[in-house]
């Protein structure tokens, strides 16, 4: 796999994306990285390579069980930020005559339908005519490029909206315009994939540092900051995905 690797800088995008492809399969070989369907984990293996520098701590951390320390509060607000989200957006798209379907992440047959809304693990997956729109809802402060880069690499869309709601802050990506910087994310963890394969197994003195738990305070906090924002932020958000899609919020859908 080296050489092609020594080629990776001149790739076009969709190469360096194949190569990336490549590494993940190798890596999911090598540490048993499998969804229940059978397909490697891409995400873990991208987050992970592209975390740490030091290849044990890559193989610690690829080698270990998965665990799910998020508070259940944090997915609960999550849960709810994307609902009040989905039916708000849905409202205001009938109000304007559009013909909109729901969904879930099965792959349904949209028909005729002007919009579908698809919910997904991240927020909503929007389609309207050629259009297609990632709105990814953030309820706490954390900020990750990495699972940015990824949905931007792994997705149709060419744009994507960030809602961090207690941050009120929408935030607009746009593949072509950060196309350099991601296809360097793809080229660095190619190369450190590929450095990771070579390698014999190795080991390190770096500890990891304990997962982060809120106190009872930081919750309460939290959920009344989130409750806040959240109805403060909603009109900027649906204003944003309109015009993220080209819909002018202020007519009905014009006659075909």
């Amino acid at each position: 796999m080296t050489k092609p690797f020594l080629r990776a800088k001149k790739a076009d995008f969709e190469s360096l994306r194949n190569l990336l492809d490549q590494v993940c399969s190798e890596v999911a070989k090598r540490f048993s990285l499998y969804t229940s369907n059978g397909k490697p984990r891409k995400a873990t293996i991208i987050s992970v390579i592209a975390k740490f520098a030091c290849l044990a701590c890559i193989v610690k951390e690829l080698s270990a069980q998965a665990t799910g320390n998020v508070d259940a509060l944090y997915t609960e607000c999550h849960r709810l930020a994307v609902n009040v989200l989905v039916e708000e957006l849905y409202s205001l798209l009938k109000g304007m005559e559009y013909n909109v379907v729901i969904s879930t992440e099965a792959v349904l047959e949209y028909g005729k339908a002007d919009i579908s809304i698809t919910i997904t693990n991240y927020g909503i997956d929007l389609k309207y005519n050629t259009n297609e729109l990632l709105v990814e809802v953030k309820t706490g402060n954390s900020f990750s490029l990495c699972q940015l880069f990824r949905y931007l690499i792994a997705k149709r869309s060419n744009s994507l909206l960030v809602w961090r709601v207690r941050k009120r802050q929408i935030l607009v990506f746009n593949t072509e315009n950060i196309k350099p910087l991601l296809m360097e994310f793809m080229r660095m963890v190619c190369l450190r994939g590929t450095r990771l394969l070579s390698s014999p197994r190795l080991t390190c003195e770096h500890i990891k540092r304990p997962d982060y738990k809120p106190t009872q305070e930081a919750l309460q906090e939290m959920f009344q900051d989130f409750a806040k924002a959240l109805v403060e932020t909603l009109p900027y958000i649906l204003e944003a995905i309109a015009e993220s899609l080209g819909i002018d919020g202020s007519k009905a859908k014009p006659d075909k």
